[in-house]
């Protein structure tokens, strides 16, 4: 057999073998991503999305970060925007009329607190605010909804496992 057919089947090989674990990670990754990005009590069902404030056109509009020294927008590296979005649990209506206060304590480093936005997405409204949430697991969100006379408290883990763009 000639060197040239050896070192073609081993490369066939390699191939197949790459391939083969590119398909294992894609879909141990598909498992691993959060399914349900719901928690509700009896008065409240809240839905939330974190996306990188670098593809959030809403961040863009809502809450801008300062432009640098030429006039570009440039978000701190991990900068991410948290979406929330609010509805009565017995009626299912949407919650317009609320303040959401969240609390981010990130695995590493300083705890920081925000009052959301209130953001107008076409004609519905939802609540959010941009966060430095850093590559990793464990970033703990503690979310405090007052909606009339009380308050109402979620928490909730992210696994960042992705870093951003």
């Amino acid at each position: 057999m000639s060197p040239l057919l050896c070192v073609n089947r081993q490369a066939r090989r390699l191939r197949r073998v790459i391939v083969g674990a590119a398909f294992v990670a894609l879909a141990a990754a598909a498992q691993a991503a959060p399914t349900d990005q719901r928690m509700q009590n009896e008065r409240v069902t809240l839905y939330y999305g974190v996306v990188p404030a670098a593809l959030s056109q809403a961040v863009l509009s809502a809450h801008p970060p300062p432009a640098d020294v030429h006039g570009t927008v440039r978000f701190a590296a991990g900068t991410h925007h948290l979406v929330i979005a609010l509805f009565d649990t017995s009626s299912g209506q949407r919650i317009t009329q609320a303040t959401v206060t969240v609390r981010h304590t990130p695995p590493r480093g300083e705890a920081t607190t925000k009052v959301l936005e209130p953001m107008a997405l076409g004609d519905t409204q939802s609540f959010g605010a941009t966060f430095v949430i850093a590559e990793g697991r464990d970033h703990r969100f503690r979310i405090d909804v007052r909606w009339g006379e009380r308050v109402e408290r979620f928490d909730m883990v992210y696994d960042n496992l992705h870093g951003g763009p």
